[in-house]
């Protein structure tokens, strides 16, 4: 499961995602440097970090809030659901695409694996966060 882009997408509000916009990236402009090599690793990457962020927050959730279990299992099955049938490389490809707009260069990869993958799954919330993304990072 990937419970940290969902756990991202549901609990941070708009001045979380402006605190995000200050912070160091590496956005669109460093993907399309990459080989496609680089960018599976990158991909694959992010899916440990998110791996790893679930683990720590599933331990702590059960030691320290129990009550918080059900919640937490619920959100990793909406996030594996989102994830499916996405692989690193149609991540790969899809991001492409993403960063072959201009109005998508300054967005930071994290976010345009998040975005490329409610496309896929045609979450029609998608156009609005995408436009949040757009204004954050211009």
């Amino acid at each position: 499961g990937l419970v940290l882009c969902l756990l991202a997408a549901v609990c941070v509000g708009e001045t979380g995602l402006a605190q995000a916009a200050t912070a160091p990236r590496r956005s669109g402009v460093y993907w399309t440097g990459l080989s496609r090599e680089q960018k599976t690793d990158l991909v694959l990457g992010i899916f440990d970090g998110f791996n790893l962020n679930e683990n720590i927050l599933g331990i702590t959730l059960k030691n320290e809030y129990t009550i918080c279990s059900d919640i937490m299992e619920s959100i990793m099955r909406q996030s594996d659901a989102y994830f499916a049938d996405m692989t690193a490389g149609s991540i790969v490809t899809a991001l492409d695409g993403f960063y072959a707009e201009r109005k998508n260069k300054n967005i930071p990869i994290s976010w345009g694996v998040w975005v490329v993958v409610r496309k896929n799954r045609r979450d029609p919330t998608l156009p609005e966060f995408l436009e949040e993304l757009r204004n954050l990072y211009p």
